[in-house]
């Protein structure tokens, strides 16, 4: 049976304010191949090319002359949950396209700058039995979409310490399309843009071993939701805040390895929502023309059971990366990687019935696959 605009309505506010308070899913990587196949673990510490600009912009000072990167990033995400109550499942699951672009360029012997469009993070999913497997299959897809444009600049105080500050606009969309038994297929559309910055640090201890630093500010959006219901509510939604901090450290003169901790803020856009914690670990391996990554990484829940919901069934999350790149005739670098992350079992006992029924996830896995073309 279809619902009526006014049950409608009501149901469509309580999906918008789940909506916003899950944001969407913090990507850890970039769409480049050292990147994703160290898990994030290479990011900050990373002093090779234009994607510093994103990751440790104080880092492009040892970019000598100028540098680029252009990358695509193939998403596969995938989860079953299953409600306690009756049994019964929904899939969601969709494949999606993040971009990588960055620029660098030395301005004299100091100075650095960088800029760069990369997707910053969202999560989009099609439900094959609404959002919760529920009866109303009020919600078939829901998509958030985060995508920042990033001017950089990097300065050199000595010989083995940079910093570095950037400036962010970041857009952010939301796209709510209605099930089988409501009245509209599309419930609620909007985008947003808000500035945000960030700070960073790049210190050479010795020819061996390097530290990168970055804090990245959080970002406050405000919609005005175009919605079939008949309401056009204002939604108030902001990006987390982060502070990470990594370490490199040449083994041999081949062989070096990553290490890297990252906290995210989450509590910054919702109370219900904790402090995460991130541990990466990865290995770089030079071979001739070739150049071997691989890491593996572990964030923490940002949410209790009682509080999670369906529209963001992230729980304890794992990561593992490999990819390699080769160089070219040219002095460019052609690059693949593949990461498999796992984001937990995401158990929901919040008890709230149709929309926010108890029950788990299985299967809740997203695949990256990357490939990286740089300079």
């Amino acid at each position: 049976m279809k619902l009526n605009q006014t049950t409608l309505a009501i149901l469509t506010i309580g999906a918008f304010s789940s909506c916003t308070n899950a944001a969407g899913l913090s990507m850890s990587q970039l769409a480049t191949t050292k990147s994703v196949a160290t898990a994030g673990a290479g990011n900050v510490t990373n002093a090779l090319d234009s994607s510093a600009t994103v990751s440790n912009p104080a880092a492009l000072s040892q970019i000598k002359q100028s540098s680029y990167q252009i990358g695509g990033q193939y998403i596969d995400v995938f989860s079953t949950f299953t409600r306690e109550d009756n049994g019964a499942t929904t899939e969601s699951s969709k494949g999606l396209i993040a971009p990588h672009l960055s620029y660098a360029k030395r301005m004299n012997e100091n100075t650095v700058v960088g800029a760069s469009l990369h997707s910053a993070g969202g999560i989009g999913v099609d439900y094959s039995n609404g959002v919760s497997a529920d009866p109303i299959n009020l919600i078939s897809e829901n998509a958030i979409s985060i995508v920042n444009l990033t001017g950089a600049m990097s300065y050199q105080l000595s010989d083995r310490l940079s910093i570095g500050a950037s400036a962010i606009l970041q857009h952010a969309s939301i796209d709510v399309v209605g099930g089988i038994n409501t009245s509209s297929d599309k419930l609620a559309s909007g985008t947003s843009i808000a500035p945000t910055f960030a700070f960073s640090t790049f210190y050479s201890i010795n020819d061996k071993t390097s530290i990168g630093a970055q804090y990245n500010h959080s970002s406050d959006h405000e919609f005005e939701v175009s919605s079939s219901t008949g309401l056009d509510p204002e939604v108030e939604l902001s990006w987390v805040r982060n502070f990470d901090i990594g370490i490199q450290h040449s083994l041999t003169q081949s062989t070096a390895i990553l290490l890297n901790a990252k906290m995210e803020n989450w509590h910054d856009y919702n109370a219900k929502y904790d402090m995460t914690y991130s541990l990466g670990l990865g290995l770089q391996k030079k071979l001739d023309r070739w150049t071997l990554y691989t890491g593996a990484s572990i964030d923490s829940s940002p949410v209790s059971k009682e509080k999670r919901d369906v529209l963001l069934p992230v729980d304890k999350q794992w990561r593992f990366g490999v990819g390699a790149e080769y160089l070219l005739d040219s002095g460019r670098q052609l690059g693949l990687a593949y990461q498999y992350q796992n984001n937990g079992k995401a158990e929901i006992n919040a008890g709230n019935g149709i929309i926010q029924p108890t029950g788990n996830y299985t299967d809740n896995r997203i695949h990256f696959l990357t490939m990286s073309y740089r300079y």
